[in-house]
């Protein structure tokens, strides 16, 4: 009877964990473009406080090695702080280790972030070279220094830049037909 117990208690913790962190993520931005969000804090990203995805936003993307990404995030509510880690955020990762909005914690490797200091004008990631493929994570929240509860709308851009392989590729192809055209024009 212990083993059952146990056995139902073991899948119980493991469906509550993969419902939960299906709202952890706030979306997916593979595909560059603008994309909106609210926060529920005004200070969990500053204060590394997020323990759900509602607190700080998370939002996911793949990228190919030698690809770029920009992130700009727009505001009238409060200012906002961003990063950039390599992997993908899970529920337990912020209740086990904690979020960082500077450093690694749990399976994410930290890339980047926005410098608190700086107030609104932090509010961009700029031409960060992603050096591994994979997936990655955003995280977007409240940099305020006193803590508001409220929704906090925000705006944020993503801009991505293929590497440049496949810019050559789509230079060579171009190259090709227009090659093709002028030949056939001759004739």
């Amino acid at each position: 009877m212990k083993a059952l117990i146990s056995i139902a208690a073991v899948l119980a913790a493991a469906t509550f964990a993969h419902s939960a962190n299906a709202t952890l993520i706030s979306g997916d931005v593979t595909n560059a473009g603008s994309y909106a969000g609210i926060v529920t804090s005004s200070n969990a990203w500053i204060t590394s406080s997020a323990l759900d995805g509602q607190m700080v936003n998370f939002w996911t993307f793949d990228a190919k090695a030698g690809d770029s990404l920009s992130l700009l995030v727009s505001s009238s509510a409060i200012e906002f702080g961003l990063s950039l880690y390599r992997g993908i955020v899970e529920e337990t990762e912020l209740l086990f280790a904690g979020f960082d909005n500077a450093g690694d914690f749990g399976d994410n490797v930290f890339i980047a972030g926005t410098n608190p200091v700086t107030g609104a004008l932090g509010t961009a990631l700029l031409d960060i070279f992603l050096t591994d493929g994979g997936s990655y994570t955003i995280a977007v929240g409240g940099e305020q220094g006193l803590s508001f509860d409220g929704l906090f709308a925000y705006d944020m851009k993503v801009s991505r830049v293929p590497e440049p392989g496949t810019l050559g590729l789509f230079a060579a192809a171009m190259l090709t037909i227009f090659g093709m055209r002028r030949i056939r024009s001759k004739r």
